[in-house]
């Protein structure tokens, strides 16, 4: 008899203990996915800057942003770097949806807004004149949950169980002499 209770102690115990585990595990998992979507805005951003300056501006030591086409290269870096669809682009918003194979992430939208009147503290203006541009870079996505638990309850309460998965990074684009 007294084993029994013991391992009833031991069950209620181990369903506690999965109580208070499961939300860590997944904060967990949220800062994870947050630092993987500020490297893959960061690195989308180089990656875009490298493609849409002109070398005309660069012999000037200008970073003038082509909008066209560093949308378009920073589109198809960030859905590579997720697994993601580049649906397309309206206005300085880009819109991304999961592939059908990759069911971890759900729809993304990112803003760009492009600065070119930006001048960085430490430039001295007598020096002449230079263009730089600074791209600021919104993403935002709801968050789908990683484990059984939270994703429960992200069912049973949409409303009030969710995360909003979002991150904001600012590039200077510059060149240097």
């Amino acid at each position: 008899m007294g084993e029994i209770k013991i391992f009833g102690y031991i069950i209620v115990a181990v369903l506690f203990l999965s109580i208070i585990i499961m939300p860590l595990v997944e904060a967990f998992l949220v800062y994870r996915e947050r630092l993987m979507l500020s490297d893959a805005l960061y690195s989308s951003c180089r990656v875009a800057a490298e493609a849409s300056n002109k070398y005309r501006d660069m012999i000037n030591i200008n970073a003038e942003v082509y909008k066209k086409s560093f949308c378009e290269a920073f589109g198809e870096t960030f859905a590579t770097s997720f697994g993601l669809n580049y649906v397309g682009m309206s206005g300085d918003i880009l819109t991304f949806e999961p592939l059908p194979t990759n069911d971890a992430y759900d729809n993304f939208t990112v803003e760009l807004d492009f600065d070119s009147s930006y001048v960085p503290i430490h430039y001295d203006i007598s020096r002449g004149t230079k263009t730089f541009t600074m791209v600021t870079v919104d993403a935002e996505s709801q968050y789908k949950f990683k484990t059984r638990f939270m994703g429960y309850f992200h069912r049973l309460a949409p409303g009030i169980v969710y995360y909003e998965l979002c991150s904001k990074q600012e590039y200077l684009m510059v060149v240097t002499n």
